[in-house]
């Protein structure tokens, strides 16, 4: 029987910090194709190869490290049913995120970890983990038949591949993209539907805002820090991009025309307040009936259409992002994935767990609830099918397909939150002087100028930018 390790890690200092100890900046390489993953250079010790049967680990003991909540109910949904199926013994233990990180570094650091498997922010961590050589490359493991690696073909591979080796090293567990979400019998009423490009976007802001009857037609992120990942599909959408060979390119024309447009938007068209606003926000605006739209993360979804939360739950419509000059261009981001540890003396059942986590069962469980899974067979599943409607499958998977160059929503760097800060800062003012403040572009270039130097201070600069732009 699995014995369920519940644990509050009490924060310990490290003797090195995660960037130190990575020897060098670390990044992520451009693009790869499955095809190209499932078949590069051979994972780690041949020995660990996934061609044993099952029936061979009978017996074994793994233990699996992941945060708690969201896809962690899934996995205790169904785990005496792996355990049952394979005869491995599954030691879980859950962590908040923060604690998380925190237990597989100092663990890994000590060189000495007892760790299998375990669950991580791509994001955020795999740059590091596998720099440090803490992750198992996948390679010859999504070679097994039982699995169907080309079930994932749109997931963003260079979010989740070992940049020393170009191969796989996490396996994709769900997605964040940006959807719009609106009021059904607003649009309704007022005789409109939702905006496919930026122009529609305005018209339709229009003819739905009623200030006077406390009633707005959009809200976006406005707070400066939080606003960042939100503004990123107009900022792309306008044929902008954070960074140009290395520099920031806050400054260029095509990200002056987006913040211009994102000020717009939101300082004609949103509630008042909207410059405190982020994620939690959204879903308080929208559920007290004071916004016709909001375009944010996909997660919003299930807190919108929940009757304990909101009196419009059976009024929510849902669509993908209107279209910018230069496209659609929502992030695509891999929230959570897992990964064997390399050091691990059980590899082969820590890959009938890995499986087993991201296989078709706790796909159509967690998609349905905020959750969406990369696996492009189960949104025709019944499970999921019968539990979503259909606007959100094709808003999702409209997103998902659609190219783009937006693939993180945020700029990649170290010093990331301090650049979100002093970016953030210039959309404000934008938003603050409804996209015709004179003091924007130098406002942008200096904002600019204090990323390019924290590009310096991280020796991420120029020629040494690190990753994937």
């Amino acid at each position: 029987m699995k014995r369920r390790i519940c644990l509050t890690l009490v924060a310990a200092l490290l003797g090195a910090s995660l960037a130190g100890c990575s020897g060098g900046t670390s990044g992520l390489p451009g693009d790869t194709t499955v095809a190209q993953e499932a078949k590069n250079t051979e994972a780690g010790d041949s020995s660990q190869a996934a061609d044993s049967s099952e029936s061979s680990l009978a017996g074994t003991t793994i233990r699996v490290l992941s945060m708690t909540g969201q896809i962690s109910d899934a996995i205790e949904a169904h785990l005496d049913e792996f355990e049952q199926e394979t005869g491995i013994t599954v030691n879980l233990e859950l962590y908040g995120e923060a604690q998380l990180r925190e237990k597989l570094t100092t663990e890994f650091l000590a060189g000495s970890s007892t760790i299998d498997a375990f669950l991580m922010s791509p994001l955020q961590d795999m740059a590091a983990y596998s720099n440090n050589g803490w992750i198992e490359p996948l390679g010859t493991y999504l070679e097994d038949p039982d699995f169907d690696w080309a079930d994932f073909s749109s997931a963003p591979m260079d979010q989740i591949i070992i940049q020393s080796t170009g191969e796989v090293g996490a396996l994709p567990l769900y997605s964040s993209v940006q959807l719009m979400f609106y009021r059904k019998d607003v649009f309704e009423e007022k005789g409109v539907v939702p905006p496919t490009n930026y122009e529609e976007l305005l018209e339709v802001c229009e003819k739905v805002n009623d200030p006077a009857n406390n009633f707005y037609s959009i809200a976006c992120r406005g707070e400066k820090i939080a606003l960042t990942s939100q503004f990123s599909p107009f900022l792309y959408g306008c044929g902008g991009a954070y960074f140009k060979d290395g520099v920031c390119a806050f400054n260029t024309e095509e990200n002056i025309e987006a913040a211009k447009f994102y000020g717009k938007l939101l300082g004609a068209y949103a509630p008042e307040g909207i410059l405190t606003a982020g994620y939690s926000q959204m879903t308080q605006l929208f559920n007290a009936g004071q916004v016709a739209m909001c375009i944010d993360a996909i997660a919003l979804y299930q807190t919108l259409i929940d009757p304990n939360e909101s009196a419009f739950y059976d009024k929510v419509g849902v669509a993908p992002i209107p279209e910018g000059p230069a496209g659609r261009q929502s992030y695509k981001q891999v929230v959570w994935g897992s990964s064997i540890y390399s050091g691990s003396k059980n590899k082969e059942a820590a890959w009938e767990f890995m499986k087993f986590v991201a296989g078709k069962d706790i796909a159509a469980d967690i998609t349905p609830k905020g959750m969406p899974t990369f696996r492009a067979s189960v949104w025709q599943d019944e499970r999921v099918t019968a539990a979503m409607p259909e606007d959100y499958i094709a808003a999702y998977n409209e997103e998902i397909q659609a190219d783009t160059t937006n693939q993180y929503g945020l700029p990649r760097m170290t010093a990331v939150s301090e650049a979100r800060d002093a970016m953030g800062e210039a959309i404000v003012y934008s938003i603050e002087t409804k996209g015709e403040g004179a003091e924007l572009e130098s406002k942008m270039q200096e904002a600019a100028q204090k990323v390019d130097q924290l590009l310096k201070d991280a020796g991420e600069y120029g020629s040494d930018y690190p990753y994937s732009e």
